[in-house]
């Protein structure tokens, strides 16, 4: 564990108490501290994550997130950029080890609390931190992160 990956986990921890849902505050955290390439209109692309899909306690937003913080370091602008088969292994390697790390894909199993309770913010700011870091290192990993 790098001090990068340790500061992306604080800041994505730091940007939901800040008030951004979990997608955003990963995707804000890897725009400020881990300086990749995010545009705001990208940005804005994650605010219906949170919650698992508006609430919805469906796929994690943070995942979500996780996966666009991703397909920006490893993604195309255009089909013939390059083949989708260089593209997915990537997604789907981190979506197996998001499994196998936090038990599950789904904010339903990840986040038992009512929403905007004391319990899920508390429990939400934990997994925030823990899944920028986890992010983090990923990504340094395979070095995609500097």
């Amino acid at each position: 564990m790098s001090e990068l990956s340790e500061r992306l986990g604080m800041e994505a921890g730091n940007c939901f108490k800040a008030g951004n849902n979990c997608s955003e505050a990963i995707v804000q955290a890897f725009r400020t501290v881990g300086g990749v390439d995010i545009d705001d209109n990208a940005y804005r692309l994650c605010s219906g994550f949170g919650g698992g899909m508006g609430h919805a306690r469906d796929v994690c937003g943070a995942l979500v997130g996780c996966t666009m913080v991703i397909s920006t370091l490893v993604g195309r602008n255009k089909p013939e950029d390059k083949p989708l088969a260089e593209i997915y292994p990537i997604s789907k390697e981190f979506h197996d080890r998001f499994v196998a790390e936090f038990g599950s894909s789904a904010c339903k199993d990840l986040m038992p609390f009512e929403f905007n309770t004391k319990d899920h913010l508390r429990n939400c700011l934990k997994l925030v931190n823990r899944i920028g870091k986890f992010l983090a290192e990923f990504l340094e990993e395979k070095g995609l992160l500097k």
